[in-house]
């Protein structure tokens, strides 16, 4: 089964991750000697920072300028997505399709780094029930800073709403033991790498994967690959 990196910034000059066009490219060389096969380009979206139209046309630019330079059947392969973070009336956006993961209905979601109100947890709730939109929660760990955060994360769950920890969280020996808990506390537990460019946030999903692995064994790490298939695959494409 091929290796899928959830959440990763390497289109060039578009967030704050990838800088330029040669810095994609390492990134990806790394990300491919690290036995990556997949990775979906999960550009930040802000609402007050650009309309939806706006960004997917910074985004297809930079995806073209990043093809255009590694050629088009260069592994691995990237599907463009976005980072989508959480604004109010995002259940009734009407583009709000057009911010998933390419091909497919799953939009990787940011929450806010604040207390959590239920207005957030109802939208949040409509996105899955009324929308059917596949959300994904990324990097779970960064909110937790409250009890109150922490049982609305188990509320969500109760929608089959799988949690993409960061690879660097089950590194860092700080956030190791809440990334374990989350990661095993999710029925359908998702890695990224969240990789930002080449030194202080650089490709990592190798070192996380392993650290899986020592901890839960190879069938865990088996599962979180059968549940990146299960949010990525589409009948448009093929891996």
């Amino acid at each position: 089964m091929k290796v899928i990196d959830m959440h990763a910034h390497i289109l060039p000059a578009i967030d704050d991750g990838s800088k330029s066009v040669k810095m994609s490219i390492e990134m990806l060389n790394q990300m491919y000697e690290q036995g990556v096969s997949v990775v979906c380009a999960t550009s930040h979206y802000y609402r007050e920072q650009n309309d939806i139209p706006t960004f997917l046309q910074r985004r297809n630019n930079a995806y073209q300028k990043l093809i255009n330079a590694r050629g088009e059947n260069a592994l691995p392969m990237i599907l463009p997505a976005s980072e989508t973070a959480f604004f109010r009336g995002i259940s009734q956006c009407s583009q709000i399709n057009d911010l998933c993961i390419f091909g497919t209905n799953t939009l990787m979601l940011e929450m806010p780094f604040t207390e959590w109100t239920e207005q957030m947890i109802e939208e949040v709730e409509s996105l899955v029930l009324d929308r059917n939109i596949r959300v994904v929660l990324v990097h779970p760990e960064r909110f937790c800073f409250s009890k109150e955060n922490k049982q609305k994360i188990r509320k969500l769950m109760e929608l089959e709403i799988p949690l993409q920890i960061n690879a660097g969280s089950l590194i860092d020996h700080k956030t190791r033991k809440l990334a374990f808990e989350l990661i095993q506390m999710t029925p359908f537990p998702l890695l990224g790498s969240d990789s930002h460019n080449l030194k202080s946030r650089a490709p990592n999903l190798k070192k996380g994967r392993e650290i899986i692995r020592k901890r839960l064994g190879d069938s865990f790490v088996h599962r979180i690959e059968k549940n990146c298939y299960r949010y990525i695959l589409d009948e448009n494409y093929e891996l």
